[in-house]
């Protein structure tokens, strides 16, 4: 019989492929016939799940982007499943806890936000990439947002904060944390980042 191959998956392992052209070569080099190499396909199977370069580059990057805030929508679920307790310190690494989650804190995340930078950077100009561009940005929006949220719950925040803003800051943190350790790692380590982090979530509660 002749073997059957799951399609999902298929597609799945020439995204994994054009990943690791990214981290070797840049996004510049993935294109159909590196990635096929680089999957130990030939070109005209990769062809058979993707029509063109442009399909593949988005599908791509929405598997990359999907990777991410799952791991992050797992752990805020967690959070969101029980009352944040009164402690201030608790309740920062409960909440640090999910948005490390989107940091290149080991080496899978280092990984993954080598290839999120580059397709964020292309789809500045590339108008095949910026409506996934778009719902990565939605998507980290709604998973810093609920985080706000959380904390505001907790009673333990600061003053009458505005939650859009404080997720807009919440944003910018972790956008300036995520490249300074991709591409400062000597001067920005994983220790260095989860502090910053955290001090900025103490600065938003009470004293």
């Amino acid at each position: 019989m002749p073997k059957i191959v799951d399609a999902d998956d298929r597609r799945e392992l020439v995204a994994d492929a054009v990943f690791a052209v990214i981290l070797q070569q840049g996004l510049a080099q993935a294109s159909l016939r590196n990635v096929a190499a680089q999957a130990g396909l030939a070109l005209g199977s990769v062809r058979h799940y993707f029509d063109n370069q442009a399909e593949l580059m988005e599908f791509a990057f929405r598997v990359n982007s999907e990777r991410i805030h799952l791991r992050a929508l797992d752990a805020l679920e967690i959070l969101e499943q029980h009352v944040l307790p009164r402690d201030p310190a608790a309740v920062v690494d409960k909440c640090a806890r999910v948005l490390e989650e989107l940091l290149p804190l080991d080496d899978l995340r280092r990984s993954e936000a080598v290839v999120h930078m580059e397709f964020m950077l292309a789809a500045r100009t590339d108008n095949n990439l910026q409506n996934a561009a778009r719902d990565d940005y939605r998507a980290t929006g709604a998973v810093v947002g609920r985080v706000v949220l959380a904390l505001l719950g907790s009673g333990l925040m600061a003053g009458s904060p505005e939650p859009v803003d404080e997720a807009e800051r919440l944003i910018a943190v972790l956008d300036g944390l995520g490249l300074r350790l991709v591409l400062q790692p000597a001067w920005a380590t994983p220790k260095q980042g989860r502090t910053t982090l955290r001090r900025h979530l103490e600065s938003l509660l009470a004293p």
